[in-house]
């Protein structure tokens, strides 16, 4: 038997993502070509500001464990890991607030089963979103929404499904 919980969230999550072919992202905040907001986030235990990877080229990624096709994602940004480390671009890689009010696999289970190698690449942080993130950056709750900022940090992208999306992805870590 199908857990319904599960299948509720996985009927969420596909109907969000097929709502992102719309233009959505017409609704994230911020926009594109706007500063990135300086707001934290949580990481080993420890409050780090976005503010810290100003001057880098950041992928700022927020999703929701329970979503498949963020799974996915994950996977896919850990097999391009060295081509994101040779572009220079800086993984934050960050669990909804509250898991967009879903239950799922902890952000440790996804990483060992989707992306074991990227735990320790130093291009990538982990963590999960706060309360004030969550309200700048995810103001629809989407499960799965990324900014792409540049090292003068301007949103230059707003997205979603990296896995649908790597070569947006990968053509802002050659530029």
């Amino acid at each position: 038997m199908i857990n319904s919980r599960r299948l509720s969230a996985s009927i969420l999550c596909l109907t969000l993502l097929l709502a992102a072919l719309i233009p959505t992202f017409a609704y994230a905040n911020p926009k594109t070509g706007t500063t990135a907001p300086a707001v934290t986030f949580l990481s080993q235990g420890k409050s780090l500001s976005l503010n810290t990877y100003h001057g880098q080229k950041v992928m700022l990624w927020l999703f929701s464990t329970w979503c498949p096709s963020c799974q996915a994602g994950l996977a896919a940004l850990a097999q391009e890991r060295k081509a994101l480390a040779a572009g220079r671009v800086h993984l934050i890689v960050l669990e909804n607030y509250r898991n967009g009010g879903y239950s799922g696999p902890s952000m440790q289970a996804l990483m060992n089963q989707y992306a074991q190698a990227a735990k320790v690449a130093p291009n990538w942080t982990i963590g999960s979103a706060t309360q004030k993130l969550a309200a700048v950056y995810n103001t629809k709750s989407y499960p799965d929404i990324y900014y792409l900022i540049g090292a003068d940090g301007k949103v230059e992208t707003v997205g979603s499904a990296p896995s649908a999306s790597m070569d947006q992805i990968l053509a802002f870590a050659r530029k």
